[in-house]
């Protein structure tokens, strides 16, 4: 039957309810569920769907691959961007508390304070790179265990999985900090590599080093958490840590900075706050973990069942839509008057009905993608009403923890076969880490050793910058490894090797939209490097290092997303002979920079080192580009190889 446009019904819920049938002279069954196909169709052919019912439209070539046998589904840019986003808050904790006692140091301190956080936060945040396997190993237990648990009942591998990660976490960052408080003077020197630096300047430092070493268990910790979030598609909960944490040290760095006491003044201060606003979230974190929200309790005590709910009817609508949109001439003028009339008093209830008014005409005609969009959107949300689905974006780990540990459980020692699952994890990880670190710490070593204190403090500013700037587009490395195994793992056919070009393309546009945004951001920091010091000169020289920073990040996404792809597709042998290259290689031309300035033969400033760091990270952007065309390549000439082999065998047996 035709629907009743006089009644006060929504279009999307109209919409909702229907299900274009195969019967239909439209060619409905060439729609799916995936309204992406369904507006390709449209968005090509709407005039031939809606001039005459005897006028189907021709599948595009983007469509027909989609109806190829054995096609692969992929993401596209925006769910790539939905998954990276949230990751940043794992890696931006570190570096926007290190940013915070930049700016208040060098404001109420003075240079030489400022100029020893550069060597001291250094060592402290290339230290806790040691604890990335923590993270990688939580994110993917958490991720395996979830599907594991699947339909299970209080989620019990995930919920011991996490329980273990939370109690290793604070042994594994006790260690990594006892080691730092003794190796502290050791490690100073040898990053700053001069023993006639400013003794006011190395004093600071071992201050700043040693106390941020005693935060060193309460980091692990939250990165541990917060990797665990991620893996069960917790958006939130990292974010609100994020943001407790920063508040915390700012207020704290206001009240120590200041001071006059030369253990809690300075650096120092800084180095309290920091370690202060780290323990507060690990308090926060935890109690999220364990209690749920009242509203969540009752509604879980109450157990609403849906499953009795009437669900919608559904309704064969081809034929109404072809006589609604059809020419004047056609039979329903009338019930078209009342349609169109129907859209315009909907449009005007734009306040209440917004999302039903965009873009709803079309040449004085309602357009089939909308209505196919606003279908999709309607189905989903009745999905979840009716407890079938539910979105990841709304899951919370507020309260996963519930009943299940005590505060005092976070003290225990983790099970040995719990520890032993975060074991295979530790070397590689870490070796990647170690290999990636070195140019950092060869910069740090001949800024630090050869240029001077005004350099050292312009290079605080601009490292604190720099690291709030990567986790943006080091997200996307993250992200990558958590969909390009699934494909990876396929068996190998060439829907497979188009699924992983398909991929590939969609992760280099995401990080060119990240690229963009982090050259966006450093376009700012002249203006911004006033609110981190009041003196001229390091101003001046923060200032000349943009131009290499911006040419860093116009590649950095496309970076970081090719290089999560290389690890998804377990490409380990190249990276790590790569790095390898690079741990050596890097240093040696960082280091003929040092060599220049202490000769007298050339002057060496600040640009110096980040001209052969910009070298280097277009050297490696190419070299990983070069890799995955020639693994796509090689993929396609095997099938193909192995095809005509097939053919061959087939032919000679008949």
């Amino acid at each position: 039957p035709i629907l009743d446009l006089t009644e006060q019904i929504d279009i999307a819920q109209v919409i909702a309810s229907t299900t274009l049938s195969s019967s239909g002279n439209i060619g409905a069954d060439i729609f799916s569920d995936d309204s992406v196909e369904a507006e390709i169709l449209v968005n090509q052919g709407r005039n031939n769907i809606i001039e005459g019912p005897n006028e189907v439209p021709q599948p595009s070539l983007e469509l027909a691959e989609r109806k190829e046998e054995g096609y692969i589904e992929t993401p596209g840019v925006m769910k790539i961007m939905k998954f990276a986003i949230p990751a940043v808050g794992v890696w931006l904790c570190g570096p926007m508390l290190s940013l915070i006692d930049t700016s208040t140091v060098g404001l109420l301190s003075g240079t030489a304070q400022q100029a020893a956080l550069g060597p001291a936060v250094a060592v402290a945040d290339y230290s806790a790179l040691l604890l990335a396997f923590m993270y990688t190993a939580t994110t993917n237990l958490i991720s395996a265990a979830q599907e594991t648990d699947r339909g299970i009942e209080g989620k019990p591998r995930t919920t011991r999985t996490l329980i273990s990660s939370l109690q290793l976490s604070g042994y594994v960052g006790s260690a990594i900090g006892a080691s730092l408080i003794i190796l502290a003077r050791v490690a100073l020197r040898a990053i700053i590599g001069n023993d006639t630096i400013d003794p006011e300047v190395f004093t600071a430092a071992m201050k700043y080093l040693r106390i941020r070493a005693l935060g060193m268990p309460a980091a692990a910790f939250i990165g541990a958490a917060q990797s665990a979030c991620l893996g069960m598609k917790d958006i939130k909960s990292p974010l609100y840590v994020l943001l407790t944490a920063a508040v915390v040290n700012f207020f704290g760095d206001m009240a120590f900075v200041s001071s006059s006491h030369p253990w809690i003044g300075g650096a120092a201060g800084a180095a309290w706050a920091t370690i202060f606003s780290q323990y507060a979230a690990v308090f926060i974190f935890t109690k999220w973990l364990q209690n749920k929200p009242k509203s969540a309790s009752v509604a879980a005590t109450s157990s609403p069942d849906e499953s009795d709910e009437q669900r919608p009817e559904t309704v064969n609508i081809s034929n109404a839509i072809l006589e609604l949109t059809g020419p004047a001439a056609s039979p329903g003028a009338m019930r078209r008057h009342n349609f169109r009339e129907k859209l315009k008093s909907l449009k005007m209830s734009r306040k209440s009905r917004q999302e039903h008014t965009t873009n709803i005409f079309t040449n004085g005609r309602p357009s089939l993608s909308d209505m196919v969009r606003k279908m999709k959107r309607s189905k989903s949300t009745d999905a979840r009403k009716e407890g079938k689905g539910s979105s990841d974006d709304t899951f919370s780990a507020r309260g996963f923890l519930e009943g299940k540990m005590r505060f005092r459980d976070v003290f225990s020692l983790p099970s040995k076969e719990a520890a032993m699952e975060f074991w295979p994890y530790v070397l590689p990880v870490t070796a990647t880490s170690v290999g990636r670190v070195s140019g950092y710490v060869a910069m740090s070593h001949v800024v630090s050793s050869s240029i001077g204190t005004i350099a050292m403090a312009a290079q605080q500013i601009v490292l604190s910058f720099f690291y709030c700037l990567c986790p943006l587009a080091d997200s996307l490395n993250l992200t990558a490894q958590s969909f390009v195994p699934t494909l990876y793992a396929k068996k190998k056919s060439m829907q497979r090797t188009k699924a992983l070009h398909r991929i590939t393309t969609e992760f280099w546009r995401a990080g060119l939209l990240m690229g963009s945004a982090c050259v966006g951001a450093i376009a700012l920091l002249p203006f911004l490097s006033r609110f981190f010091t009041g003196d001229v000169l390091v101003m001046s020289e923060v200032n000349t290092v943009v131009p290499f920073l911006s040419i860093f990040f116009a590649v950095h996404g496309v970076f970081s997303a090719t290089e999560g792809i290389l690890l998804g597709q377990r490409d380990l042998g190249f990276l790590g002979k790569s790095y390898a290259a690079f741990f050596f290689a890097v240093p040696w031309f960082m280091l003929q920079v040092k060599k220049t300035a202490l000769t007298g033969v050339g002057s060496a400033k600040l640009t110096s080192v980040w001209k052969v760091f910009t070298c280097y990270q277009l050297f490696r952007t190419v070299s990983w580009l070069v890799r995955i065309m020639r693994l796509n390549i090689k993929s396609k000439l095997e099938i193909t190889k192995n095809a005509d082999e097939t053919n061959i065998v087939s032919g000679d047996s008949i």
